[in-house]
């Protein structure tokens, strides 16, 4: 497989090609060396789709599914030598006790805390600069999954694994920060296969639910509007490559994958 981030798919009946560009969910501008190339390529398509259209983004209903388990508080879920090392890592990273935290989610302190490792030099993460950039456009925006389907995933991931991952980042923060670093260059080098297999680990016990289950739909959703109309359709990278991804996938639907590479902008 060559290494691109953005794939040009003819669909098996004929009409008009369409799209598929792997993503990063940050404001690193070191993920944003595709944009120019993605949105060119955009702008010929009648139809943007993210993982989910932005515009059905609804704060209290996440809000609703990050909580911790009714009665408890988040001290309570992990041992006082975890609990201290939290507090230290709150303190130096975010400017704030972790006793402010006590009743957030791990999930969504994993993600502070994740987010420092990170430049944040752009207003709006890369997918929703292409989102944005296409509703600039007036183009038909929507999703490959449902913003109610991406909660629901969340639904069914164990509360003990959101804990598990945020003690694995207090543990290896400076490895985290090493990882990213490799992750935004394989990015860069639109090293799909590498973006993937970082993905699967990221993963765990949890490939079905969050690589699998979710290409399958995702395949499927993409196959109805490309079949139909020109399509840009932009999600996770990590989401491209593998026996299980969306490329092969789509070929086995009969598209005819070509990459696109960033010396044939222009």
């Amino acid at each position: 497989m060559k290494n691109s981030l953005l794939w040009r798919l003819s669909p098996p009946s004929g009409g008009p090609d369409s799209y598929l560009f792997g993503t990063m969910h940050v404001r690193d501008l070191r993920a944003f060396q595709w944009l120019d190339l993605a949105q060119k390529c955009l702008s010929h398509c009648s139809v943007f789709a993210t993982e989910f259209d932005f515009s059905e983004t609804d704060p209290a209903a996440v809000a609703s599914v990050l909580k911790l388990p009714e009665g408890t508080s988040l001290d309570q879920w992990v041992k006082p030598g975890v609990w201290k090392r939290l507090d230290r890592q709150c303190r130096k990273k975010l400017g704030v006790p972790v006793e402010q935290l006590r009743f957030q989610h791990p999930m969504s302190i994993a993600m502070l805390l994740t987010g420092t490792l990170l430049q944040q030099e752009s207003d709006r993460s890369l997918d929703e600069t292409l989102w944005a950039y296409a509703r600039g456009l007036d183009k038909t925006t929507t999703g490959v999954e449902t913003f109610e389907e991406q909660l629901q995933t969340l639904q069914k991931m164990p509360f003990q694994y959101h804990i598990d991952n945020l003690i694995w980042l207090l543990k290896n923060y400076g490895r985290q920060k090493r990882r990213l670093k490799k992750m935004l260059h394989w990015y860069a080098e639109g090293d799909v296969q590498q973006l993937y297999q970082a993905a699967r680990k990221d993963a765990k016990g949890m490939r079905n639910l969050l690589l699998y289950e979710r290409n399958i739909l995702m395949a499927k959703r993409f196959q109805s509007i490309a079949n139909e109309t020109s399509l840009f359709c932009a999600v996770g990278a990590g989401h491209l490559a593998g026996q299980k991804g969306l490329l092969r996938m789509l070929k086995k639907a009969g598209f005819k994958i070509r990459a696109v590479l960033p010396d044939a902008k222009g």
